[in-house]
C-alpha cells in the first residue's frame, strides 16, 4: 500500500516544477513569478529530494542501496538518450568540455537525477557513519549553498563561469542540493522522525515555513546585488521537511502507484514540450504551460497503457 498524501503532494510539486519552467503566472509581472516560479514552485525539488533520501533509506536497511543507485543511474541515462534529439543541436556546437558537463550533470531538468544519483551513491557508502556525522554533512553542505547562493547574490563571490554553468550551477549542484535535502530524508527515516512529531506543530511549521519562503524570495530579489537562482533558501530548509512529514503522518494509502506514475512522468516528460513549444512557437507562458501539462498526462497515459511505467518512471 502507498501513502495517499504523498502521491498526491508529489503529483501537486510535479506540476509546480512545470510552472519553473514555463510559468502561467509570468504575464502578471515580476512579483508574481518571484511568488510562484521563484518562490512557491521552488519548494518542489527540495521535497523530491527528502523522499528520495527517505527511501534510500529502506534500501540501505535491506542491504539494497547500491541497486537503488543503479536503478536512478540507469533512469538516468535513458532519459539522456530520450532528450538527445533536443540537446544534439547544442553538443554539436560546443566544445568537449562544456558537452561533458551537460552528458555528466544532466540536460536541463535532468541535472535532478544526474544529482540525485551522484547523492544517493556518496550516502550509501556513507551510510555506516553515526548520526551526528550525518547530521554535521548535512548541515554544512545545505549552509555552503547558502553561502554561495547569498555570497553570489551580493555580489562577495564570483564562481567562474566557464566552469559553474548550467547544468551545474555553483549553488544548484549535487554537493550543496541534492546532498543535504537527501540527507535530511535519510536521517528522517533512520531517526523515525515521522513518529516524534506532532500534525498540528508540522501543519504550523508548514504554514510558517511557506509564508517564509514567499517573503524571502521577494527580500531576494529586492535587495541583491546580482540576479541568483532560488533554488537554495533559508526557508525552504524549514517548510520542504515540514510538508514531506506532514505527508507521511497524514492518513490513507493508496493501492496503486497510478498518482506517483503521472507524477514522475510529468517531471520527466514536460520539458519535450516546453521546449520545443518555445523553439518553435510563439505561444504565451500559460499556454505553454497548458500544452506542457496536458500532453505530459497523455504521454504518462500511453506509457502506462504499454506497461513501461515501471522502466521510464
Amino acid at each position: 500500500m502507498r501513502s495517499r498524501a504523498v502521491d498526491i503532494l508529489k503529483l501537486v510539486l510535479a506540476f509546480m516544477v512545470v510552472g519553473i519552467h514555463a510559468n502561467p503566472f509570468a504575464p502578471l509581472g515580476r512579483t508574481a513569478i518571484l511568488l510562484t516560479g521563484d518562490g512557491l514552485f521552488r519548494l518542489g525539488v527540495p521535497i523530491f529530494l527528502l523522499f528520495n533520501g527517505y527511501f534510500l533509506h529502506a534500501a540501505v536497511a535491506r542491504d539494497r542501496g547500491w541497486g537503488y543507485v543503479k536503478h536512478a543511474g540507469q533512469l538516468y541515462v535513458l532519459w539522456m538518450l530520450i532528450y538527445l534529439p533536443l540537446y544534439w543541436p547544442v553538443l554539436a556546437a560546443r566544445g568537449l568540455g562544456p558537452n561533458l558537463r551537460t552528458l555528466i550533470f544532466g540536460y536541463w531538468h535532468l541535472w535532478y537525477l544526474a544529482g540525485m544519483v551522484m547523492a544517493a551513491a556518496l550516502i550509501v557508502g556513507i551510510a555506516r557513519w553515526s548520526n551526528r556525522a550525518l547530521l554535521l554533512l548535512m548541515a554544512a553542505t545545505f549552509l555552503g549553498g547558502l553561502g554561495v547562493t547569498y555570497g553570489m547574490a551580493f555580489d562577495l563571490i564570483a564562481p567562474n563561469k566557464q566552469i559553474f554553468s548550467d547544468p551545474l550551477l555553483a549553488n544548484r549542484n549535487p554537493l550543496l542540493l541534492c546532498l543535504p535535502y537527501m540527507l535530511a530524508g535519510f536521517l528522517i527515516a533512520r531517526m523515525q522522525v515521522t513518529d516524534r512529531v506532532a500534525v498540528g506543530w508540522l501543519q504550523v511549521a508548514a504554514l510558517v515555513g511557506v509564508a517564509l519562503v514567499l517573503a524571502e524570495s521577494l527580500l531576494l530579489a529586492r535587495f541583491a546585488i546580482k540576479g541568483v537562482a532560488h533554488d537554495n533558501m533559508i526557508a525552504l530548509g524549514l517548510a520542504a521537511p515540514a510538508l514531506m512529514l506532514l505527508a507521511l503522518k497524514w492518513p490513507g494509502t493508496l493501492a496503486t502507484r497510478v498518482v506517483s506514475d503521472y507524477a514522475s512522468g510529468i517531471y520527466f516528460i514536460h520539458v519535450a514540450f516546453v521546449a520545443l513549444l518555445f523553439r518553435y512557437e510563439d505561444f504565451s507562458r500559460p499556454a505553454i504551460y497548458a500544452c506542457a501539462v496536458a500532453g505530459s498526462l497523455l504521454l504518462v497515459w500511453a506509457i502506462r497503457k504499454a506497461g513501461l511505467e515501471r522502466r521510464l518512471l
